[in-house]
């Protein structure tokens, strides 16, 4: 009998076919490969989806309320057009004769999983499969999960998990869109993660647009340490009288009044504070930790970012898997550190040597932690050095996370922060910065030093003279823009939520005769959130491999621009976030979506029913 291997796309079956060096016995197909061991074919990414409502009911096909909720007694998969021919072939190898077991080899994670799941069940296949889950795609790599293949049952709650989120994204997203749109007559999207997400942008907007400058004045002034004391000129601001308090003036004839109060005296530095600060080594990066320092060093979009280090991991097979939303290796995977980091590209040496040595003497690192490791560990650079030729987009990827891991095991950087409080002829300037008293991991990443200002060593009573002033014209700012970075973090922390209007602060049009109070009290105790004081779960909005995919769709969509680096909502991202806000505001609330990723993280981990989860949605949605 032969052993049918499923990837998740046709380079992935072609490198695991090359590994197990499989001499074709037939001649080569384009949509598999064998030998007398061996069948390997590929899924093509997703080869099924669900649906659209008028395909699951006939009913559905009209847009009324009538036909609300929409809650498919069987979810109906359907074949997608583009990749009907392979869904054929792999109904074919799945029934042959020959064909005695599966190794399922899509991409380790939920969607993988699910991937396969639905092609196993629309098939109606019954065959025995067995799980090849692949973090590093060398082929050292490959030949230890092979090693490694565990039963395909260990996996059938991960599947549950991807099924029920599969599942309660169509309920919400396709309930309420057709509901918005037959109620505002225009055409809306809602989902589970995109509508928070978008409600914090709305908010963002609106508090820019909303807000109104007030001028202001500062003075700057230079200065210059006098002899016995020593060093460089450096910048303090002129403080206001009479408190001393701020270095904000109201006028320009008020900064200027204290600018020639002060200019060309002597003074003393009055008082002197001092602290010496620790910064820890960083953690590794996991997907999310790289999108936003590769989108604040490069400017790369969160899906830029992923598809280039999709691209390192199964076409340059130098980083491992990249889809992960962990950033800590276990004790097992610390024994390969010396490997790996020599066998980092000739340029990185001098760094590397500094990490190398370490290692002899430190055997504890923050990274490692093997509790903080579920599925998948941090994403890390492979023994394979990089080719010369590779593009320039995907170096920079590669080398943030070469960088990344030698800095996780650099010793800490010790800084030196530093205050003064200066007197100058009873007038007050101010002056901070910082000295680096050890650079430490930030030899790694340089570029975290930034630009502060470094002060002169200088001791109270040491004498300085003013050499110069300067004012300058001001105003207050607004909040700034959501970046991809900055949003990506408010997604991974999820600790946002939106001031939208409450249901029962004279919301309307609910249509069921019942309180807005009421309701909103139902919706709440339906999500597990009767408690307003409680605080959210400790869970992000989406998944890192999804993150990315929101963002776009929210640009695709129409309800977010992008501005450069900044991500701003439109007036159509507006005019939809009001109009759910007025209705069900749960549907933006990133608390509600806690609730929910929890809630598959639990069936996941087999600490839930997928059953009474589906239940739970059901319900929100006929409530909302």
């Amino acid at each position: 009998m032969k052993t049918l291997i499923l990837a998740e796309k046709p380079s992935a079956g072609r490198d695991l076919a090359r590994v197990l060096k499989i001499a074709p016995a037939k001649a080569r197909s384009q949509a598999f490969l064998e030998d007398e061991r061996y069948v390997v074919s590929w899924m093509i990414g997703h080869l099924l989806g669900y649906a659209y409502p008028g395909e699951q009911n006939q009913a559905w096909l009209r847009w009324s309320f009538a036909t609300l909720p929409m809650f498919p007694e069987r979810f109906l998969l359907k074949e997608l057009p583009n990749t009907a021919r392979q869904v054929e072939i792999l109904r074919g190898l799945l029934a042959r004769e020959d064909v005695g077991e599966i190794i399922v080899a899509t991409d380790a994670g939920r969607e993988g999983e699910l991937i396969f799941r639905h092609l196993y069940d629309y098939l109606g296949c019954t065959k025995p499969f067995r799980r090849l889950w692949i973090l590093d795609n060398t082929d050292a790599g490959i030949r230890k999960a092979f090693a490694e293949l565990q039963p395909g049952q260990r996996f059938d709650n991960l599947a549950a998990s991807a099924r029920a989120r599969s599942e309660s994204d169509w309920l919400v997203g396709m309930n309420f869109s057709r509901a918005y749109t037959i109620k505002g007559g225009d055409k809306f999207s809602i989902g589970r993660v995109q509508t928070p997400v978008l409600a914090l942008l709305v908010h963002r907007r609106k508090a820019i647009d909303a807000f109104v400058s007030d001028p202001f004045f500062t003075c700057t002034a230079t200065l210059s340490p006098l002899p016995p004391a020593q060093g460089d000129p450096f910048p303090a601001q002129v403080l206001a009288p009479p408190d001393f308090a701020g270095d904000r003036f109201k006028t320009k004839q008020e900064a200027q009044d204290q600018a020639v109060k002060v200019d060309g005296l002597d003074g003393v530095v009055a008082t002197l504070e001092q602290k010496d600060v620790t910064i820890a080594a960083p953690l590794l990066y996991d997907l999310t930790a790289l999108q936003k320092e590769a989108n604040a060093k490069y400017g790369f979009s969160a899906k830029q970012t992923l598809d280039m280090a999709q691209k390192l991991y199964e076409a340059e097979k130098v980083i491992t898997y990249p889809r992960t939303d962990s950033r800590y290796i276990t004790q097992e995977i610390f024994k390969e550190m010396p490997q790996r980091l020599a066998a980092l590209p000739k340029g990185y040496k001098p760094l590397t040597d500094l990490a190398l040595e370490r290692l002899k003497t430190h055997k504890t690192f923050a990274c490692v932690n093997d509790a903080k490791v579920t599925d998948h560990y941090a994403i890390l650079p492979t023994g394979k050095t990089p080719s010369s030729g590779m593009d320039q987009r995907l170096k920079q990827i590669y080398d943030l996370v070469a960088r990344r891991l030698i800095a996780a095991f650099l010793p800490a950087a010790k800084v030196r922060n530093t205050k003064m409080l200066l007197d100058v002829d009873g007038q007050k300037l101010q002056a901070a910065g910082k000295v680096f008293l050890d650079s430490g991991w930030l030899v790694a990443e340089p570029w975290r030093k930034g630009d502060d200002v470094v002060l002169p060593a200088l001791e109270q009573g040491d004498p300085i003279h003013v050499d110069a002033t300067e004012v300058k014209a001001s105003k207050t700012k607004p909040p700034s823009h959501f970046t991809e970075k900055t949003l990506l973090a408010a997604m991974e922390r999820g600790d946002f939520e939106t001031p939208g209007p409450q249901a029962g602060d004279d919301a309307t049009g609910n249509g069921h005769g019942e309180s807005e109070s009421g309701r909103e009290t139902a919706l709440n105790s339906i999500m597990g959130l009767e408690d307003q004081s409680r605080p959210a779960p400790a869970v992000g909005i989406g998944r890192p491999s999804t993150r990315a995919a929101i963002i776009e769709l929210l640009v695709e969509r129409g309800y977010v621009r992008r501005d450069k680096k900044r991500l701003i909502a439109t007036d159509t991202g507006i005019t939809l976030i009001d109009f759910v806000e007025s209705t069900v505001p749960q549907l933006t609330s990133a608390k509600v979506t806690h609730v929910w990723e929890k809630a598959l993280e639990d069936i996941a981990q087999g600490r839930d029913d997928p059953r009474e989860f589906i239940a739970r949605i059901k319900q929100f949605t006929t409530q909302g």
